[in-house]
């Protein structure tokens, strides 16, 4: 779920306490993103969710949970089933839920 070399190259850019901090900001306001993306039937809010959700998660080395983003914004541009964007919706969740886990368990080893 984590690409370790994006984690290694913000360790080697900021320093590891900063690197820490950034983590933890990270997973904090994605929480928060996560939380509106899974709960409003918003269309316009679930595509911007998305999208900043998919650009940090690519930032922090969530690969996984950023390509479900990128999934989702592309997917409220076109005409789509509500099946389709709940199951979409799903994975980005349990994806956070995982990746947040695994970053958790980086910032304890760093």
């Amino acid at each position: 779920m984590i690409n370790c070399s994006i984690i290694e190259q913000l360790k080697s850019d900021v320093g590891n306490e900063l690197a820490v901090e950034l983590l933890k900001t990270f997973i904090n306001e994605s929480k928060k993103t996560v939380e509106i993306l899974v709960n409003t039937q918003d269309v316009s809010e679930i595509e911007i969710s998305a999208h900043s959700l998919k650009s940090s998660a690519y930032s922090f080395g969530a690969i996984s949970l950023g390509g479900t983003c990128n999934s989702i914004e592309s997917l409220v541009k076109v005409e789509h089933t509500p099946q389709q964007l709940d199951l979409l919706l799903k994975t980005a969740e349990q994806q956070s839920t995982e990746t947040f886990k695994e970053l958790e368990a980086v910032i304890q080893n760093i």
